[in-house]
């Protein structure tokens, strides 16, 4: 099926989905915002091929069904064993600490940071400087507007919507993509007053 081109829906948490994943497949984690987030990435004319965490398959592929995705072709009982026996095409996923990403913002060539959370949390809750804002469900349509040639890190709140941001794009063929762990809250934590707005 992913020979065909059926996109894998990860559903397992970011943290999970980072130690090792499926080449090309896309986080989005069961556990929040499920459906609303799979209709934002996914297309409903896609096949799917469905990773969810234990015990909870039937669930995704319901709850994929119940916003319009009808083409879950599968899932995989044991994503652990699969995932052993496909060591060739599992990766992991790169997230970055806030105090390594202000580390990279002061090098020669700084990542370019893209905000994906909405204009309403930017403002209430501040932003990093310099980051680019590209809200999660207008990412698919915009991600042509990033560039290919620059490391990219992605961030919202809290590092779930980053992490399915992430995994989009690296999807679509972008090789130096991380995240940033525990989002904007880490960084609001532990960056200084100077570095927000």
């Amino acid at each position: 099926l992913r020979a065909a081109g059926a996109v894998v829906v990860d559903a397992r948490d970011p943290q999970e989905f980072a130690a090792g994943h499926l080449r090309g497949a896309v986080n989005v984690p069961a556990d929040g915002r499920f459906a609303e987030q799979a209709g934002t990435v996914l297309d409903p004319a896609d096949r799917l091929v469905v990773i969810a965490p234990e015990q909870r398959e039937e669930e995704i592929v319901t709850r994929l069904a119940r916003v319009g995705f009808d083409r879950a072709e599968g899932y995989l009982p044991a994503p652990e064993e699969a995932m052993e026996a496909l060591a060739d095409e599992v990766a992991p996923a790169s997230r970055v600490t806030a105090a390594r990403l202000r580390a990279a913002l002061a090098d020669e060539r700084p990542p370019l940071v893209v905000d994906v959370r909405t204009c309403g949390e930017r403002q209430a809750n501040g932003f990093i400087d310099a980051a680019l804002h590209l809200p999660l469900n207008e990412l698919p349509a915009r991600s042509g507007e990033l560039p290919a040639d620059r490391p990219l890190v992605l961030h919202c709140a809290g590092g779930q919507r980053s992490s399915i941001a992430a995994s989009l794009l690296r999807r679509r063929g972008f090789q130096d993509v991380s995240d940033l762990l525990g989002g904007y809250a880490a960084w609001a934590l532990t960056a200084p007053e100077s570095a927000t707005a």
